[in-house]
């Protein structure tokens, strides 16, 4: 439209979010939703006030083509389980690698135990899908087993990609109406809504997937480079705001090349640990 060219019917966004609403009469849910509830603390603390005060600070990586490769055969070299039979992709690989140096850096006890806290697109999800046009954020969160530290950083990267996919194939239809459920019926929303506030208030009860928590999101699939407005090829795709918690975020390199740049959250005393084991090229330091 900012080309001033015309849209089919098919091809007009899609904003009727009934199609996301709760399920009538209201219902408890039907899962736990252990995502929802309060994630491991560092062994010895009560809550995560302290780690919430902790100092963040934003970086920026890029893994080439071949280091991602590397990473996806490292965690298919041995068969620590994957049951559904398909290899372990790129995001649970690199991902798996994010969590193991995170866990590294951050030098905590190998009986800390940790979770791994991602979102999936659940359009495809659904039954039926959601409309291809379907505009606006349509994601459901997860994480993984509970693990411990020590796991992680000895054992395999295929044991830290294996609990990466249980959090993702725990996404479909029934989970997420259930997800949907639990929003409709909790009554502090202000409690899971604070930790995405870039300037949020530190709370007690407030969800928190930092230290000795990690997330990752994907946005790989996102086709941000094939958009013109009028003005040419995207030449610079990023993020607008510091998460108040550690997170990377994936992205496809403008090069298109085969390459990923990660948009790193992470605590500024443990950052140049971090970049140091996870060994990536450094693109920028904020």
């Amino acid at each position: 439209m900012t080309r001033g060219e015309t849209l089919e019917a098919s091809e007009l966004p899609f904003h009727d979010q009934k199609l996301l609403k709760p399920r009538r009469p209201l219902s408890s849910p039907r899962f736990d939703h252990a995502e929802m509830k309060p994630l491991p603390l560092i062994l010895g603390s009560t809550n995560t006030i302290e780690e919430q005060k902790k100092k963040k600070t934003f970086f920026q990586l890029k893994l080439t083509a071949e280091q991602v490769q590397k990473l996806k055969k490292d965690a298919n070299n041995d068969n620590n389980g994957f049951q559904s039979g398909e290899p372990y992709s790129r995001f649970e690989a690199i991902g798996a690698h994010l969590w193991r140096s995170a866990c590294k850096a951050r030098e905590l006890s190998k009986d800390q135990p940790t979770v791994f806290q991602t979102v999936v697109d659940i359009r495809r999800k659904l039954n039926p899908p959601l409309p291809q046009n379907y505009f606006g954020n349509a994601l459901a969160f997860t994480i993984s087993p509970m693990c411990c530290v020590g796991d992680i950083v000895s054992k395999p990267l295929s044991y830290a990609a294996k609990n990466i996919r249980e959090a993702v194939e725990r996404i479909n239809d029934e989970y997420i109406r259930s997800q949907i459920d639990f929003f409709a019926c909790e009554k502090r929303m202000d409690r899971i809504r604070t930790p995405f506030l870039e300037k949020g208030e530190y709370r007690e009860d407030a969800l928190f997937y930092g230290n000795p928590n990690f997330g990752v999101t994907s946005w790989m699939s996102m086709t941000v480079y094939e958009a013109d407005f009028g003005w040419g090829r995207l030449v610079h795709f990023g993020q607008g705001a510091l998460f108040p918690f550690d997170r990377g975020l994936l992205a496809l390199s403008p090069d298109m090349d085969g390459s990923i740049l990660v948009f790193m959250h992470f605590q500024e005393a443990h950052m140049q640990n971090f970049i140091k084991i996870v060994q990536f090229s450094v693109v920028s330091l904020i």
